[in-house]
């Protein structure tokens, strides 16, 4: 088990910041790498995409984290079932007191929550709640074992997809739209100020003419009285606008498996990207050394 926290560390965003700022930070990367025991797999000539890949490889066998089942949601739903050229996926977004694992927006709103074969599932009523006054459609990613204890602490209208042995995606129950039912608070409490006051500048021709402490509470005034339904497009097309991954359109393929979910995290730039691709293919011990 150890040896598998070692592994799953490399992943973190401390290991991935260094690898991905390399030029800056090779010394302290080669000390992560020493302090987590993983020389044993680096030869002279691993390179990094092998080492990345291979430690993945080994964390899908014995030690599937939080990692593994975002990457699997980048990689099968963002990737597979949408485009990355026309949805948004955002990680560990705030909505009321809770942080949702991973959001989709693409013509509507998909949040997936995710309990591992590590997690408890003491916060999962909270976290559902919260995210129902938001997202049209809800779903629980998780294991096999779960399944039944989250069967009765939600209600059927939330999808429970499994990620199985196989590296699948397995849909247990499909989530149902919520469209109806969203607050419309809840919803203007997920924009930043630019946001809302370019929402009320285009639907209502105005900003109100209040004083700076009471523009939020005029704003939100406004913004509730607009539908549901029109409310819910206005944030996802904030939300969209605000990450729309069009840096990624090219290269996102030519990243291996294993940094899917990081890569689209962190958001980089085409020059970094095209310099990361290329540091990918260099052998680790040349480089750290």
């Amino acid at each position: 088990m150890k040896y598998d926290t070692s592994l799953a560390y490399l992943f973190t965003p401390k290991v991935l910041n260094s690898f991905f700022n390399l030029s800056k930070n090779s010394i302290q990367l080669s000390n992560i790498i020493q302090e987590l025991g993983l020389n044993n797999l680096i030869s002279k000539h691993t390179t990094f995409r092998e080492l990345f890949e291979s430690s993945y490889t080994q964390l899908l066998k014995n030690y599937r984290n939080e990692y593994v089942f975002k990457n699997a949601i980048a990689k099968k739903i963002l990737m597979g079932r949408h485009s990355i050229k026309s949805s948004s996926l955002f990680t560990e977004l705030r909505v009321e007191t809770s942080k949702a694992d991973i959001v989709i927006f693409n013509g509507t709103s998909h949040v997936y929550e995710i309990k591992t074969e590590l997690d408890n599932v003491d916060r999962l009523k909270t976290q559902i709640e919260n995210y129902k006054k938001v997202f049209e459609y809800i779903n629980i990613v998780t294991v096999e074992a779960k399944v039944d204890i989250i069967k009765k602490l939600v209600d059927d209208d939330v999808g429970i997809i499994i990620l199985t042995d196989k590296y699948t995606l397995r849909s247990i129950r499909k989530a149902k739209s919520r469209l109806k039912s969203l607050d419309k608070v809840a919803l203007f409490n997920m924009l930043r100020k630019d946001e809302y006051l370019k929402i009320i500048q285009e639907q209502f021709r105005c900003i109100p003419n209040v004083p700076n402490t009471k523009i939020y509470t005029a704003a939100k005034e406004l913004f509730i009285s607009l539908s549901v339904e029109e409310a819910h497009n206005e944030v996802l097309k904030s939300l969209k606008t605000r990450n729309n991954h069009k840096n990624l359109i090219e290269n996102i393929k030519k990243f291996p498996d294993s940094l899917k979910i990081a890569i689209i995290e962190a958001n980089l730039s085409i020059q970094q990207q095209q310099e990361l691709l290329i540091v990918l293919d260099k052998r680790v011990k040349k480089l750290l050394t």
